[in-house]
């Protein structure tokens, strides 16, 4: 339903766009991001709303995690789903919208999926896989600004060329980690493979 929706919005937008007769800068920085759309005024207020969010996700992180893995116990001890899930919605809406002028409408969501789903697969750790997600995000951001200022082609290429790129390579990574698991644990089959080579 949310795909659908989001596919309806972008294709009532694209025809709104191709209506009209010039070029309309704001209409392209937010479908597709514009580094320099951001002022100096807003750099303040943006670090602000910024650190409320990473407070609140600081502050709900235990109870979020646990309504997260296991609700049925979170809501034993006496943790509302409800309330848990409302202030993190409110929390991916307000970086949602600090994203927005940068990376643009259209992939603003890979920034906010790639890394983490990257991180997921690199480590199994929760506060591991928010810290490497943050990271990789803040990465994906810098890499892609200086990119596009030295190509002049779009931020939003890069941002989205890179989620692919961390989410192959977190996913390579963990493949690699379980072929490698399952090589030790079955300890009979190097030892065997010694005794065919020789």
């Amino acid at each position: 339903m949310v795909a659908l929706c989001l596919v309806t919005l972008l294709g009532i937008g694209a025809l709104f766009l191709s209506m009209s007769t010039g070029y309309a800068e704001q209409t392209f920085a937010l479908l597709f991001g514009e580094p320099l759309a951001v002022s100096s005024a807003d750099i303040l207020p943006t670090a602000i709303l910024g650190a409320a969010c990473v407070a609140v996700v600081v502050l709900m992180y235990r109870s979020l995690l646990l309504s997260s893995v296991a609700p049925e116990l979170a809501a034993a001890q006496g943790v509302g789903p409800v309330r848990i899930e409302l202030m993190f919605l409110l929390a991916v809406g307000a970086v949602t919208t600090m994203a927005l002028p940068v990376v643009g409408a259209l992939l603003v969501f890979s920034l906010m999926i790639g890394p983490p789903a990257a991180a997921r697969f690199l480590t199994n750790r929760p506060g591991a896989a928010l810290a490497l997600s943050a990271a990789l995000a803040l990465v994906t951001v810098w890499v892609s600004i200086v990119a596009a200022f030295a190509s002049n082609w779009p931020i939003g290429f890069f941002v989205g060329g890179l989620a692919v790129f961390w989410y192959v390579a977190g996913r390579l990574g963990a493949l690699h980690r379980l072929r490698s698991a399952g090589r030790a644990a079955v300890p009979g089959v190097n030892g065997m493979r010694g005794r065919v080579a020789v």
